[in-house]
Parts: structure tokens; sequence; C-alpha cells
């Protein structure tokens, strides 16, 4: 479905505003889908996230920020995400003997099973999906994408100048 019958919006502020919209729009619509598929095997899709970032680096365990910095949706509750996986036994975490202060978080065997169940939704949405465009045109998006967040620091900048939160925080 084309933005303008979506939004019932004939008029954008501008082509800049339109492909904003658009982002959101199709994130939204791409959160659901694979929301969907996660939702059958138990997992939201931070939980899927997290544990893909610790199979990742299995057998080695990661230090809690390491995974935060890794995560796609940069939650400040990476401990209560990690709270959670380990009450399910999906993730354990040991205290580094060097520094108590520091915990170092691994997947367990339960937790690769369960990513291993959930792999077929997932590539199944995948399939789905790369019957929309070439791969040649999800290079482009692709490209342009990285090329948005690239210019973060200067959107973000921009932001706080004009007395607004920057990107990816709440205004207090």
């Amino acid at each position: 479905m084309r933005l303008a019958d979506r939004l019932h919006q004939t008029r954008f502020a501008s082509s800049a505003n339109e492909a904003m919209l658009n982002v959101l729009v199709t994130a939204s619509w791409l959160s659901g889908e694979i929301s969907q598929s996660l939702s059958e095997h138990g997992l939201t899709m931070a939980q899927y996230n997290a544990l893909r970032i610790l199979r990742g680096s299995h057998p080695e365990r990661l230090t809690c920020t390491a995974v935060g910095e890794r995560l796609l949706d940069r939650t400040p509750d990476v401990t209560r995400l990690l709270d959670r996986l380990e009450r399910a036994g999906l993730a354990e975490r040991v205290r580094a003997e060097h520094d108590r202060r520091v915990v170092h978080v691994g997947i367990t065997p339960q937790g690769l099973r369960l990513l291993g169940a959930a792999q077929p939704a997932m590539a199944d949405l995948e399939t789905r999906l790369a019957a929309i465009a070439t791969p040649d045109e999800f290079a482009t998006l692709s490209a342009l994408l990285e090329r948005l967040r690239e210019a973060e620091a200067t959107v973000s900048a921009g932001a706080a100048a004009a007395g607004a939160a920057p990107a990816g925080t709440a205004a207090r």
C-alpha cells in the first residue's frame, strides 16, 4: 500500500518528510511481522536479538555492556532483558573473577535450541521479503538507510541545538 493511501494524505511537507514517514510505517509493519513469527516460540524481538548476539559469540561470553552495544534497539534496560532470559533458562551470567563488577553472559543449550526452533519462521519471513525486490534493489535500500544512520550525529546535533531531545532519547 502506498504511504499516501495508508495515511490518507496526498501532500507531504517535503520528500525527506515523506521518506521519514515511509521508514517509520515500514519499520512498524516489519516489527509486527517479526513479532508474530517469534511469538509462536514465546520470544520477543529484543529477546531474539539478544540470543542471536549471544549465539554469535558462543562459546565465549560477552559482557552485559557488549550485548547492549550490539542490540538493534538500544534499550537502556539491558539488565532486565538479560534477567528474563536467565529466568527462562536461555542465558546464564557469571561474575568475572578479576573484577566482580563485570558480568559475563552466555547462551545456554536451551537458548540455542529455542533459536534453532525459531529459525524456520524467521527464514520464511526473509524468503517472503526477498520476493518483493531484487538483490540490487535491497542493496540500494540498505545503502540509503546506512547513509541516513551515518548522518545521525549531524541530525542529533541539530535537534540538540534547537532544544529538542537527541534522536533515540526521550525528552525530559
